[in-house]
């Protein structure tokens, strides 16, 4: 297996392959997709030269941009856009019963679950800041955007948590 020779490469992706697969799972919403798409980032990354490997500045950032990429090329494709409008039928029927849900789960679930409903960039960039940690300017690199476009849309993307949140909460919605 190409991951056995390198041994290099396979400490440094084990460092942050749980991330990758966070932030796939997160934008495809499918856990399978999410594993698919990890998958493909470490193939195309092994099939990379060992010499071009190392000479980028970041392996981790390299790898999180591809994955992005990825996702949001299989989003655009219209297998995707079936399997998203399907999950996201299951979970309006799921939400239809909200207080037996809240009973049941806790504040970082309900979270989870309203980050599902955001956009795409709005969701990825509330990924990569408040749950990976990333700086603003690495997600600006890694999304190709301005820092301060990416500080707007994670104001955007909180506000919109915390409002329906406190609907959930609050009312029971």
């Amino acid at each position: 297996m190409l991951l056995a020779q390198d041994h290099q490469f396979k400490d440094a992706y084990s460092a942050f392959e749980d991330r990758l697969f966070r932030i796939a799972k997160r934008l495809l919403i499918s856990e399978d997709e999410a594993k698919d798409a990890t998958q493909e980032v470490v193939i195309k990354l092994l099939q990379m030269p060992k010499k071009q490997r190392q000479q980028l500045k970041s392996l981790e950032a390299y790898a999180v941009t591809m994955t992005k990429n990825y996702c949001f090329d299989r989003l655009k494709s219209k297998h995707a856009q079936q399997d998203f409008l399907d999950d996201s039928f299951i979970q309006r029927a799921d939400s239809q019963s909200l207080n037996k849900q809240l009973d049941r789960s806790d504040a970082l679930q309900w979270v989870g679950k309203l980050m599902d409903g955001l956009p795409e960039k709005e969701r990825l960039i509330l990924q990569l800041r408040d749950i990976e940690n990333y700086e603003f300017d690495e997600i600006a690199k890694v999304l190709t955007m301005p820092e301060t476009t990416v500080r707007v849309y994670l104001s955007r993307a909180r506000k919109k948590i915390k409002e329906k949140f406190k609907k959930v909460d609050g009312h029971g919605l």
